[in-house]
């Protein structure tokens, strides 16, 4: 399906099309089912949260975002990311909170997309990496949500820079003041 047909679907779903809905999750549900694969893999403490019942989860969320003005499928895409965060970080911070003290999910931060962190392979909290965004986001929320398209949502630098109707170059740095300042709170 073209970009411009699912974004026309968007709008129509905004605007109350139950048939432009069932359009939507037809044509984007098998993408939205392999990103959430893809963050379930380097989630080793996820297991017990199947790919479906993460893309069902986050699309409740999307659907009740009523407010959003949907651009086009990149900016679907960006927001689903941050469902997919959330999802995410709400199942574990349940499993953890189940026993005292929980269980612990690290990950490498090798093992995350596209990104080198400085490099470091010290292993992350995820709920450590969601409180550190959440602090990002104080000082810099477009750095956040870079970090939430290139991470939870796999896009490209120019995926984001045409998301976010910015420059490729102002992407980056914004990717690497986050990967930066990340890796500073992190190795704390």
């Amino acid at each position: 399906m073209s970009d411009s047909a699912v974004t026309d679907l968007l709008r129509a779903w905004k605007g109350g099309d139950s048939a432009a809905e069932a359009a939507l999750v037809t044509a984007l549900y098998p993408m939205l089912r392999e990103l959430a694969r893809g963050q379930l893999s380097r989630f080793p403490g996820a297991r017990t949260l199947q790919a479906t019942e993460l893309v069902h989860e986050a699309y409740e969320r999307l659907q009740r975002q009523h407010e959003v003005d949907w651009k086009d499928r990149g900016h679907f895409f960006a927001t689903a990311a941050t469902a997919i965060r959330c999802v995410l970080v709400d199942h574990l911070r349940q499993k953890s909170s189940q026993k005292r003290g929980g269980d612990v999910i690290r990950i490498e931060l090798d093992a995350l997309p596209a990104t080198d962190f400085a490099a470091q392979t010290a292993a992350v909290d995820w709920l450590e990496l969601d409180a550190a965004l959440n602090a990002l986001a104080r000082i810099n929320r477009d750095c956040v949500r870079v970090v939430e398209m290139r991470v939870f949502s796999g896009m490209s630098i120019e995926e984001v820079a045409e998301v976010t109707e910015s420059s490729t170059a102002t992407v980056v740095r914004r990717w690497r003041f986050a990967r930066a300042w990340l890796a500073e709170q992190l190795s704390a």
